[in-house]
């Protein structure tokens, strides 16, 4: 069996290279390495003569500068204007439509005044209750004493029960305005403008369970009632607003965006040229969907002119309420002016205040008194180059 098998074996002979072709393949080999060391070499030079010949433009230009300079030497240094780098710098583009008067933009509508802590909406709304004159009154539960100057605070050292008296008082008088403008029209509201101011109203909503049902309803009448609303926030969303589902409600409000508010409602509506306008200036925000510059308010956060309280149905709370001292008028012409109230009237003058009321709210002269308040005026706009 063994023996079969060898027989059916065929054997196959495999010459080995001789020497002489194995010598071919060897040279070969010699020869591609070769080749790469010279195409290597090649590339070495490259890249070496292209940082010379870069070094080389670098100083060529450098060299030109230093030859423009050196010309003008004889000139006595005065450099020429191709020296001087005259190139214009590219400003942001100013977006069209912007608001330049606030209170026009929100004539008619209540305001929700939106921004961060430091962004100035208290004092854009202390401007706001005075631009439309009448009984001022502010619910926050966190004022300071020193906060809201002159003005009719409710709800001090966080007493929310007052602000719920207050705003059920607020509800009773809207009703009793609709009613009294539906018999004798708006001449029968004639002097009854009022104004309130709602600190960090999402608060209220949650701690005052009036709070929603009362913005929803001064909404939902607008400003005819002679009543006028400005809520701050640092939320901008209607559910933090309690005015969720009140459509009714919401178009009767102008949103002010502030800040980052402003800028990001920019950004949701992809209007870049809005955006990087917001951020380049002071005194920009948002109204809706429209860029606003404010006035410049520095000065007007500096003073602020005092309130008669007159007698209306916020007499009739029995809400907590505390009224800031106010100013004492100027006993005498003769007297000289502070350089402080000095300045209180320079930054009532640029607010748009008329004479008759620095005369009789700022100064404190009324009556018989209101012609020597006057001449004292004359003379504080002489002074000031009014």
């Amino acid at each position: 069996m063994e023996n079969n098998r060898l027989r059916r074996v065929e054997w196959v002979d495999l010459n080995l290279p001789s020497l002489r072709d194995f010598d071919r393949f060897l040279g070969w080999m010699v020869g591609r390495v070769l080749f790469s060391g010279w195409l290597f070499s090649i590339n070495t030079i490259r890249v070496a003569a292209k940082i010379i010949v870069s070094v080389c433009d670098q100083t060529e230009r450098a060299s030109r500068q230093i030859l423009a300079v050196y010309e003008q030497l004889p000139h006595a240094g005065m450099l020429g204007a191709n020296v001087i780098d005259v190139t214009a710098a590219v400003l942001p583009l100013s977006p069209e439509n912007i608001i330049t008067d606030l209170l026009r933009a929100i004539e008619g509508k209540h305001v929700l005044i939106i921004g961060d802590t430091g962004t100035g909406k208290s004092t854009i709304a202390q401007w706001l209750a005075y631009q439309v004159g009448g009984d001022i009154t502010v619910y926050d539960p966190d004022a300071a004493p020193d906060e809201w100057a002159g003005l009719n605070v409710v709800g001090r050292k966080g007493n929310f029960s007052a602000i719920a008296t207050a705003m059920e008082a607020d509800l009773e008088e809207l009703q009793r305005r609709i009613e009294l403008r539906g018999e004798g029209g708006d001449k029968a509201l004639a002097g009854l403008d009022s104004v309130t101011i709602a600190e960090e109203f999402p608060l209220l909503v949650s701690e005052v369970d009036i709070a929603s049902q009362w913005l929803i309803k001064h909404g939902n009448r607008g400003r005819k009632p002679k009543r006028f609303i400005v809520g701050l926030s640092q939320d901008d969303s209607v559910a933090a607003l309690g005015i969720e589902g009140q459509g009714n409600a919401r178009k009767n409000f102008r949103f002010v965006r502030l800040g980052k508010f402003g800028v990001n409602h920019a950004r949701k509506l992809k209007d870049s040229a809005v955006e990087e306008w917001l951020k380049a200036g002071k005194y920009r925000c948002m109204v809706e969907d429209t860029p606003c510059q404010l006035p410049d308010l520095s000065s007007f956060n500096m003073f602020v002119p005092r309130v008669s309280l007159q007698p209306s149905f916020q007499d009739m709370k029995t809400a907590e309420t505390t009224v800031e001292p106010e100013l004492q008028p100027i006993s005498t012409p003769e007297k000289p002016v502070s350089d402080t109230t000095l300045k209180a009237v320079k930054a009532c003058l640029e607010a748009g205040f008329s004479d008759s009321k620095l005369i009789k709210e700022v100064l404190g002269f009324s009556g018989g008194r209101y012609k020597e308040g006057k001449e004292i005026l004359e003379k504080m706009k002489g002074e000031l180059g009014k």
